[in-house]
């Protein structure tokens, strides 16, 4: 948007002294830029590339690698007049509704607030679960946990409240008791039905307000949070990832990031390793949004091999890669084990 606008601010001064007078002229070229640039209630993917992740954190005293893990990204612009027009000529960007993204009369800026708890969530799940895999190996390593915050994640737009509630919030109370965990909130939700009331209390930057939640159905959720914990490890790590850089879809290729840094051993054999996929508590691996256009990104870049989700994931990967014949190596996976056990086998046959 920022070319598109120095090249019309450009014809404006080369035309103005050519058609100084002619208003009519003028008023066309602005009606023709405020049209293009109207904006449309979708998103526009278009493939993106990879990042090394060597770059996105660091660990004290942590181990190198010959090779480079890396996690792979799509490019998303807000839609508008001139982008829908060109998503219909350019066979590598992808409509895609806001709705998807956005739930209903949520503003851009909640999207953006919920996809930075998504990253902060999923680097700490990578944290602890390859704090907790390295340690097997590497005694020295050491993870506590001392304390969780609890921070609203999404807000069910038909409840009844008195003040409103916005995504980012943290919770502090429910009805009066002070929140610790999360077998709290659970509690505190549970079994309501229509009529009952919940009072919270929250913090917004440095405001603390109370609003009251009134069910109008039965069994109905009002909203969902997302648990933030307060991580003691060692040796240290420390995020560097980019304020642009936002939510899940990194999960898996950071924990094993990490992992190899924590170990002394090297699994990328010398390799550009990519991949995408969301890592869960145990370990699972999820599916993301976008691959087709992330695996374009590694093969562009030139990654050896991409670990991509198993099921419809895969699915859309591979054919992706025999349509366009890609070089890159894919490899389907459920779990966090399974790349770890695919790259051991890797070094082992290689040797």
């Amino acid at each position: 948007m920022k070319v598109l606008k120095k090249v019309l601010n450009y014809l404006l001064d080369e035309f103005k002294d050519a058609y100084k007078g002619n208003y009519k002229f003028i008023i066309f070229l602005l009606v023709f830029v405020l049209v293009l640039t109207f904006p449309l209630p979708y998103y526009v993917l278009i493939s993106g590339g990879i990042t090394d992740l060597s770059d996105r954190f660091i660990i004290e005293n942590g181990y190198s690698q010959k090779g480079s893990y890396n996690l792979s990204y799509v490019n998303r612009a807000e839609g508008n007049v001139l982008t829908y027009i060109i998503s219909h000529i350019m066979s590598d960007w992808q409509l895609e509704s806001v709705s998807d993204y956005q739930y209903s009369n949520e503003s851009f800026e909640e999207l953006e607030i919920r996809d930075s708890l998504s990253l902060q969530r999923a680097n700490q799940i990578a944290t602890i679960i390859a704090y907790t895999k390295a340690k097997e190996i590497n005694k020295d390593i050491k993870i506590e946990t001392n304390g969780v915050s609890i921070y609203v994640y999404l807000v069910n737009d038909t409840i009844s409240m008195t003040n409103k509630i916005k995504v980012g919030d943290k919770l502090l109370k429910i009805d009066g008791v002070e929140i610790t965990n999360t077998d709290q909130v659970i509690a505190g939700f549970k079994d309501k039905v229509k009529g009952d009331e919940i009072t919270l209390e929250l913090q917004n930057d440095d405001d603390i307000y109370e609003s009251t939640i009134k069910y109008l159905e039965d069994d109905e959720v009002p909203m969902s949070f997302i648990p933030i914990y307060d991580l003691e490890v060692s040796p240290k790590i420390k995020f560097t990832f980019k304020s642009t850089e936002s939510g899940p879809s990194a999960g898996f290729m950071t924990t094993l990031a990490i992992y190899d840094a924590l170990i002394e051993e090297d699994l990328t054999n010398g390799y550009k390793i990519a991949g995408t996929g969301t890592i869960s508590g145990n370990g699972e691996v999820g599916p993301i949004g976008g691959v087709e256009y992330k695996i374009s990104g590694a093969e562009k870049d030139g990654a050896k091999i991409f670990f991509v989700p198993k099921g419809e994931n895969y699915e859309d990967a591979l054919k992706k890669k025999k349509e366009n014949n890609y070089d890159i190596e894919l490899v389907e996976i459920s779990t966090f084990d399974e790349a770890v056990e695919y790259l051991e086998k890797m070094k082992s046959e290689k040797e």
